[in-house]
């Protein structure tokens, strides 16, 4: 069954109507729920987001929340020693803490085979997944909501041309 893992990022302009990604987001819930998507939420994203925003105001009856475990460790791990042996790029600026959280996603999407990541982080989250991709070590497709409402890309990650605009998707729904 395909999944979904909606990253803090996404959870963050899910929530904020003020953010500029907020339709995509809530065009992709809905569609997601409309379709019986499931929805994962790590539990790594849910204490991210807790620091500027209770958890608890996201409808988390809607998700599954995934809690990190060792497999997860010991795969994300795996790719932090990647990054660290140069098998996968990292420009500088991507040297920061916050990219163990990441990786930690990542690692855990692609142990549970959750597909998909919906996320607005296109500066590290996105480069290394496609990175992890590239040298064979990770299978999880990013799609990015600057992209806007696509709802094909569920069914086929790759295939970014079916630009839908968010406002004749929520109409779908």
């Amino acid at each position: 069954m395909k999944q979904v893992s909606l990253d803090t990022s996404f959870l963050i302009a899910f929530a904020d109507p003020n953010q500029v990604h907020h339709s995509a987001a809530v065009d992709y819930f809905r569609h997601c729920l409309a379709k019986q998507i499931p929805m994962v939420v790590s539990v790594i994203a849910a204490g991210e987001f807790e620091v500027g925003q209770p958890v608890n105001d996201l409808p988390l009856q809607n998700f599954r929340l995934q809690p990190y475990n060792l497999p997860h460790a010991i795969r994300s791990a795996a790719y932090f020693k990647a990054l660290k042996q140069g098998v996968i790029q990292a420009d500088k600026e991507d040297k920061r803490a916050v990219i163990i959280n990441d990786l930690k996603i990542l690692a855990q999407a692609e142990e549970e085979g959750v597909q998909i990541i919906l996320t607005e982080d296109a500066s590290t989250l996105s480069k290394f997944a496609a990175r992890l991709k590239q040298a064979g070590l990770c299978q999880v497709e990013v799609i990015l909501l600057k992209e806007g409402f696509t709802p094909g890309r569920l069914d086929n990650p790759s295939q970014s041309e079916l630009q839908l605009t968010t406002t004749a998707a929520a109409n779908d729904i």
